[in-house]
């Protein structure tokens, strides 16, 4: 049985796809492997959203997970890669509900 794997390009098909945070545009595909810097649980209105930020060496993206209050396995120091769209709110890109894969440490 083969797994789809989501960092493979030809899903995006002709999109422009970000492979680093640095060359993040909103509104288009990101996937990138990084480091969970922090996390935090956050209210947005009256549902709890859990937060981190992604650090790949380039720049820095957080992710948020939506009505959430945390995320197995994500926490400071994880190696992971994730898949999502681009958002920006002020100068603070965003990614919200990405998928996301928890890498080996290295």
């Amino acid at each position: 049985m083969s797994t789809f794997d989501f960092t493979e390009s030809s899903h995006w098909k002709d999109s422009e796809l970000a492979h680093e945070i640095a060359s993040a545009v909103p509104q288009k595909p990101l996937i990138a492997r990084g480091v969970i810097r922090s996390t935090k649980s956050i209210d947005m209105g009256e549902s709890q959203c859990f937060s981190c930020v992604l650090a790949d060496g380039t720049g820095e993206v957080q992710l948020l997970f939506m009505g959430r209050r945390n995320v197995a396995g994500l926490q400071p120091g994880t190696i992971c890669t994730v898949q999502g769209t681009v958002g920006k709110d002020g100068n603070t890109l965003q990614v919200w509900n990405p998928l996301y894969r928890i890498e080996p440490a290295q």
